[in-house]
């Protein structure tokens, strides 16, 4: 015989309680509250962030500048209005403050846009102050273009001090690329392997950009010693880079192996603006990057000027170099530019070498001057 069994009122009770009262929750309604928990606390910690935000733009903490991020040299050409924040290649040149930095002749500004090319072959030279500082003269892109011969070829400058190759990467790419040189010189190095005492450069960069939160800025602490502004795998991969985008567009690169005589004396200065730091060698550093740019040798419509091995078959007098060891006296320009026409004509030394007909093409210059400086 069936017995139907018999129900335990508590039991019934218990369990009506607990479903509509929630003495013990549903495992429906304990999931919902847990969501609810939760998005409680995201909102909550969203809106403290946001506040924060609104504060530090406020009050204008957590802004990265170059000021903060490149040393002394840096703060001191923006706070004498020598240079202007940009927001794209970090600073520029301010031409009411420095004439030769206006956009006229053959000198480019980021600011200013580029004639369409004509007839003539178009060529850019895209560095730091090694391409730009004179005493009083002309730099080397001048002397190049006389040298190639003004009716064929036009010769742009693109180079700005304290300048790094990322930089130069950033300058081609949102400008200098549309203006379709034939020939893009490259001449970087120096600036790249100073130290920074912030972040380097394709770091801050990201910090720069729009939208960028203050707060990520101000918990983007780095550990450990102050970085170089481009470190060496980051130099090979910008002047990769850089090739790779003209080469694209139909022209052809010369990338130069810059010279030096850096004197030992010269570290001390650049040890207390935080260049350098005291452990540093100077001169393997630069030895380091300088064989970054030989490993090109070889690559197609990629040539690599030896200007390094040349000067230093050249001698000291008169000198090439100015005191620092690092930029061109007016003498050092004319033979860069009497350099760049005879490989960029003939090809000579375009595998890195200090070919004859480089030294030669050097030797005539300064014979010329020498002859143009005696009285009459």
């Amino acid at each position: 015989m069936y017995h139907e069994s018999k129900r335990d009122p508590n039991e019934f009770s218990r369990k009506f309680r607990e479903r509509y009262f929630c003495t013990r929750p549903h495992p429906e309604l304990a999931l919902q509250m847990i969501l609810k928990k939760a998005a409680l606390v995201v909102f909550g910690v969203l809106v403290v962030a946001l506040a924060g935000e609104l504060f530090l733009r406020a009050t204008g903490f957590g802004q990265v500048t170059p000021k903060m991020s490149f040393g002394s040299n840096a703060a001191t050409a923006l706070d004498r209005g020598y240079m202007v924040p940009d927001q794209t290649l970090f600073w520029k040149g301010n031409p009411d403050r420095i004439p030769h930095l206006r956009p006229v002749g053959h000198f480019v500004h980021p600011d200013a846009p580029i004639a369409p090319r004509g007839t003539r072959k178009r060529l850019i030279v895209l560095g730091d102050s090694c391409s730009r500082l004179v005493q009083g003269g002309l730099p080397y892109s001048a002397p190049l273009e006389a040298e190639l011969g003004s009716k064929d070829w036009e010769v742009l400058n693109a180079s700005l001090p304290g300048y790094s190759s990322y930089q130069g990467l950033l300058w081609l790419r949102s400008q200098l690329l549309a203006a379709d040189p034939d020939v893009v010189v490259i001449y970087f190095g120096w600036n790249d392997h100073w130290r920074t005492t912030g972040q380097t450069d394709r770091e801050y960069e990201q910090t720069i950009r729009p939208g960028r939160l203050r707060l990520f800025n101000l918990l983007n602490r780095r550990p450990g010693p102050p970085p170089f502004r481009v470190p060496l795998a980051e130099y090979r991969e910008n002047l990769q880079t850089m090739i790779d985008d003209v080469l694209r567009g139909g022209g052809r690169v010369v990338l130069i192996a810059a010279p030096y005589r850096f004197p030992e004396e010269n570290k001390k200065r650049y040890v207390a603006n935080a260049s350098l730091l005291p452990s540093d060698d100077v001169v393997s550093l630069h030895q380091s990057y300088r064989d970054v740019v030989r490993e090109f040798i070889g690559k197609d419509n990629v040539s690599v000027l030896a200007a390094d091995l040349v000067f230093a078959e050249l001698g000291k007098t008169p000198a090439l170099l100015r005191d620092d060891g690092i930029h061109l006296t007016n003498e050092g320009h004319r033979v860069m530019g009497a350099l760049l026409a005879e490989q960029i004509r003939s090809g000579s030394g375009r595998d890195g070498t200090a070919a004859p007909a480089l030294l030669d093409a050097a030797r005539r210059t300064r014979v010329q001057e020498t002859r143009s400086d005696e009285p009459d």
